[in-house]
């Protein structure tokens, strides 16, 4: 008889952890509550680069490929396109950041990410451009709303699905038990509401909000996404999303003025390209302060699970790490240390 896994969240942790299971022969039922505030509303961007530090983003070089190769086999199984290769220029904030960036694209391990600065990369005129521009190699975004919405449709014809609220009252973490079926596997994905669950409550989660607007511009490059003190994204059609705020330690949905000013002025430090605002959006992150995922066994509870604190890298991140907890969780191979929630240990004291 095939084992069950249980998963609470069908967002981008969730959905990957679902097809990893699946994909081993783990009969899986997903609950969520049907209204995603992270996953859903984030931009997707996938950027290799960390900027500040002109660094690769972490483990670069492993989650990259999976990424891509995940996602684009998940457009065959759905059906539909999830997945858009895109240029990211960067507009340098300073001789040093230029500087650093031609230095970094001379380095074998950064050739693949970093195009050599050229002539009309340092007068590039698609926005302000005192000190020149540079090309990330291999970035990609995926549509977050449409991979969320298909996948809830995905997993509901497929039975897979219940679309119900977590209750404390129906979990008995000691028997994996959960409204009176008991699970060989349970895995929380909760995202940013783990905080409201007593299971894994000791974890340092982090509620970071972000907003973001969608604007109407004629200016802006439609072929490229542009970076500085904000990402400009193409969505086509005229139509750009702009990013994003970060407010620590904010649970709330709303949007507001100032989100909306200062995004506005970051979209002014590019250029002057009239932007109408069509839409603005608030979400929120799971974060953790080390910038590294939280995944593991519960200290006490065993096969009770959690994989959650993707962050803004989830989308790059979730594939990899998602085969990671399932192989930890089927044939004990070990997680990465910087992932493994033994980390944290000392709070569970």
């Amino acid at each position: 008889m095939a084992k069950k896994a249980l998963i609470f969240g069908a967002g981008l942790a969730g959905t990957c952890l679902a097809h990893r299971l699946l994909s081993n022969g783990i009969e899986v039922k997903i609950l969520d509550q049907g209204s995603n505030y992270s996953s859903a509303v984030a931009a997707g961007m996938v950027n290799p680069m960390v900027f500040r530090r002109m660094n690769k983003s972490w483990r670069l070089d492993e989650f990259l490929p999976e990424a891509q190769a995940f996602y684009l086999e998940m457009e065959r199984e759905l059906r539909t396109q999830f997945y858009h290769p895109i240029v990211i220029r960067r507009f340098f904030s300073s001789d040093e950041e230029r500087e650093s960036w031609q230095s970094r694209s001379e380095e074998e391990a950064y050739e693949p990410y970093l195009a050599k600065l050229t002539a009309s990369d340092l007068a590039h005129t698609a926005a302000l451009n005192t000190f020149g521009s540079g090309r990330v190699k291999n970035a990609f975004w995926v549509d977050a709303a449409k991979w969320v919405a298909q996948h809830m449709a995905y997993f509901n014809e497929r039975g897979v699905l219940e679309q119900k609220e977590f209750s404390a009252q129906l979990w008995e973490p000691q028997l994996r038990k959960y409204d009176g079926e008991t699970y060989d596997f349970v895995v929380f994905c909760m995202g940013y509401r783990q905080k409201e669950e007593q299971t894994f409550s000791y974890l340092p989660l982090q509620q970071t909000k972000g907003q973001t607007l969608l604007i109407e511009s004629a200016q802006l490059s439609e072929t490229e996404s542009l970076n500085r003190k904000c990402f400009v994204l193409p969505y086509g059609n005229g139509r750009f999303r702009v990013g994003a705020t970060y407010e620590f330690n904010n649970p709330t949905l709303h949007v507001t003025e100032a989100g909306k000013e200062m995004l506005l002025q970051n979209l002014a430090s590019l250029g002057a390209y009239e932007p109408v605002v069509v839409e603005q959006s608030a979400g929120i992150r799971p974060t953790v302060l080390d910038r590294r995922p939280l995944m593991g066994q519960h200290p006490i509870h065993q096969g009770v699970y959690v994989f959650n604190g993707l962050g803004t890298k989830g989308y790059m991140m979730a594939p990899t790490l998602a085969r990671e907890l399932v192989a930890y969780m089927l044939e004990n191979k070990p997680l990465h240390s910087e992932t493994n929630i033994s980390r944290f240990a000392d709070r569970t004291r």
